[in-house]
């Protein structure tokens, strides 16, 4: 779950995982042009951008809170917690889209290796462990699925190597505009982007207003990309407890969050 800070303190957004994903999703559908590559096998890689976060939907309908009544969102849960969810989006993909699900083992591969080393500069070495035994687990996953893959034509580009590579990228920097436009992270940010010859080029993201986007270099199709995803309207961000929330939450109306994506040259 992401909370999005709507300028007023008695209207906070919490959007679901899955609708993050959902918004990821309708930008990766139009990324690419004659300068940033495509998602290719375009129905797989697109699907590894829809499915990356489906492990979340059973917390995200009934989440947690914290000693201090404030809710457990994606970057503040327990490391095992978290690690038993991105584990069951992996296995949730799988029934999809094996190449699909390569790659989300990927992408939660990274996110736990870094999760690790922050873990080991806290001196939580039990957690660190237990990320580095998920990294483990995700890249025995990787390799059975490239072996199963690789007798397969449609596959045997983009199992290694740049190809791959760009999904992979297509997939994190999806994920990435996605939770700085779900959680209002930033007036500004950079994202990495894959370009031909197996390199990438950084793209900027400006807010214009609240909801308006400024994007440069240009990386998508078109002049402009809408974006949207839906939340539940809470009256404020701390709760006596889980089941308070979750009350909360299932009387909450919903409301659903736009964004516009434009070239910087059409800003004005």
């Amino acid at each position: 779950m992401l909370l999005h800070a709507t300028g007023d303190p008695d209207r906070t957004l919490a959007i679901s995982q899955v609708s993050h994903a959902w918004l990821a999703w309708q930008l990766a559908e139009r990324w690419g042009n004659r300068t940033f590559n495509r998602p290719l096998p375009r129905a797989e890689a697109l699907s590894a951008v829809m499915l990356h976060d489906s492990g979340w939907t059973e917390y995200d309908a009934a989440p947690d809170v914290d000693d201090e009544g404030r809710i457990r969102t994606f970057n503040r849960m327990q490391v095992e917690v978290q690690f038993d969810i991105w584990r069951a989006s992996v296995d949730r993909t799988a029934l999809t889209s094996r190449y699909a699900a390569l790659l989300v083992a990927e992408h939660f591969a990274g996110m736990a290796k870094t999760r690790s080393r922050d873990l080991l500069e806290q001196g939580d070495t039990w957690a660190a462990r237990l990320a580095e035994s998920f990294c483990a687990e995700m890249d025995r996953r990787q390799a059975s699925w490239i072996e199963t893959l690789s007798a397969d034509a449609r596959f045997q580009d983009c199992l290694t190597g740049p190809r791959r590579d760009s999904n992979s990228g297509i997939l994190g920097l999806s994920d990435r505009v996605s939770v700085y436009l779900c959680g209002a992270l930033a007036n500004r940010f950079e994202v990495p982007a894959p370009i031909a010859g197996g390199t990438t080029e950084t793209v900027t993201l400006t807010a214009v207003d609240r909801t308006h986007w400024a994007v440069e270099p240009w990386p998508l199709e078109g002049d402009r990309v809408r974006l949207q995803c839906e939340g539940r309207l809470l009256p404020r961000t701390r709760f006596g407890s889980a089941g308070e929330l979750r009350g909360v939450l299932q009387r909450a109306p919903i409301e659903r969050l736009s964004f516009t994506l434009m070239r910087a040259s059409a800003v004005g």
